[in-house]
Formats: structure tokens, sequence, C-alpha cells
């Protein structure tokens, strides 16, 4: 509890599980929570750990470690949107609770698709809606898929990663659907590169345009005073300073995937 306590918060609050099995996706535990922890499912997937929110119906943390290979995998793409098969309904985001929302939200990924283009189990888990929630669709398409690029390059230049995120809310929380899937009122991202340097990353659940990325670092205290948790890092990390934007060549990410895929 001496990292609860450092942050100001009740030794009262609680850890989720990460499963035995999902350790190197998450290895440095769960967050923990300021005040009482939401109710939550782990899943373990064989790329990626979520701790599943059983309110909201989206998850509250994602982890997975990412490499150079990984970022650079080549499966193609094939949406196969579903509900989870490990969570039962009514418990669960269904497809239908998204229609009806095209052009306002989408089925916004925590951990994205592309990053798992390497296997097709791990690219078919992906699209769970388990691992998703309704994101703004230009944030989805814009600023965070930026991210999302950004990442894979840091995978080349930095790597091996460990990449985790998560929603912030706001009261009250907005839904959408029959089964009321909470609508975050933001998103944070906190990545973790070979070093043990961390960057971090918040933004708001509304349309934003795909650039630069400065304006959206933070530092990992003020991801962790928005979203109420602790989060699982390295005992060194320096939590308070907002660290540079590292360096990002998408030229080379894509140049290094066409040669790898073989794309003409």
């Amino acid at each position: 509890m001496a990292l609860l306590a450092g942050l100001g918060w009740s030794a009262t609050s609680e850890s989720a599980e990460i499963p035995a099995d999902c350790q190197a996706q998450a290895p440095w535990g769960a967050p923990q929570w300021s005040g009482t922890e939401p109710h939550l499912t782990p899943l373990g997937r064989r790329a990626y750990v979520a701790l599943h929110d059983d309110v909201k119906l989206v998850p509250d943390f994602v982890s997975w470690s990412l490499t150079a290979e990984h970022a650079l995998g080549c499966l193609p793409r094939k949406d196969s949107f579903a509900p989870d098969p490990d969570l039962l309904p009514g418990h669960r985001a269904e497809l239908a609770d998204y229609k009806g929302h095209s052009g306002i939200y989408d089925r916004g990924y925590f951990a994205p698709n592309s990053d798992f283009e390497w296997d097709a189990r791990v690219l078919r888990e992906s699209f769970y809606l388990s691992n998703m929630s309704p994101q703004a669709s230009h944030l989805n398409q814009w600023e965070w898929e930026m991210l999302e690029e950004a990442t894979r390059s840091w995978a080349l230049t930095r790597g091996p990663l460990v990449v985790m995120d998560g929603p912030i809310w706001k009261d009250p929380v907005e839904t959408i659907g029959a089964d009321e899937v909470g609508i975050p009122a933001a998103y944070w991202k906190v990545i973790v590169d070979g070093s043990g340097q961390v960057a971090a990353f918040i933004m708001q659940n509304q349309p934003t345009a795909k650039g630069d990325l400065t304006p959206h670092a933070v530092s990992v205290a003020q991801v962790e005073q928005a979203a109420g948790v602790a989060l699982p890092l390295p005992a060194n990390t320096d939590r308070g300073s907002v660290s540079a934007v590292w360096p990002v060549d998408l030229y080379a990410l894509q140049k290094r995937k066409h040669v790898t895929c073989h794309i003409r």
C-alpha cells in the first residue's frame, strides 16, 4: 500500500487480479482504484489482458506488450466484431448497442487490431466488444489513431513496449444501446519503453484533429488523478513529470511494413 499512501489515497483501496497466464501482458500487475473498485471481470487473452467493467460494459484497464515484430504484422484486417463469448448476455455489450450511432460513435479499440496482425487468433480476439467503448468517430479515426500509429513506430525504435490504456469517467455517465454501454468522457494511454521511460497521454472523447500529440501529453500522476487509479509501473517511474513526446517516424514504419509484408 506504499504507492497508494504516496498518492494520498485510502489504504482501503483495492486491486483487481491479473490472470496468472497474462503476466507478460501486465508485468507490474493490476491498477489499484481509489475508493470503491468497479465490479470487474479479468479477461486474459493470448496477447492482451482486460479488466472488464461489468456495469459500464467496457474495459476499465487494458494492457499488452508490443514488439517491433508484432508492430509489423502482415495479416489483412477482417472486421469480425463480436460480443465477448466469455461474458454472459446482460453483462456485456452487444452489436445492437452500437447500431444507429454511425458517424457519432465508433466501436473504439483499447488494444488496437493493428497491433495484432501477426496471428489470426489474437487478431480475432481484438475484435471482441469487451476491448472497445463508444468512441467519438472523429477521435477514433483521427488523433487516437495517430497515437496508435505512433506507438507502433516507437515499438520499432524504443521497444519492446508495454502499453496500457483505459477510460476516464465523469458523472453522470452517458450510455448507448439497450444494454446501456457507458460512454467515456476521455481516454488515457501510458507507454513504457524498453529502457523504462514512460510517455502518458489523455484525450477527450470528442472530435480531435489528427496531428501533433504534444497537446495531449501529460504526467502519469495526471492520468492517475483523472482516472482514479494507481497504475502498475516500474518502481523507479517518474510519475510527476510530463515527458516530451518521443520522435515519431511514420514513414519508416510504413516502409518497414511494406518490406516485411511484401507490399508493392
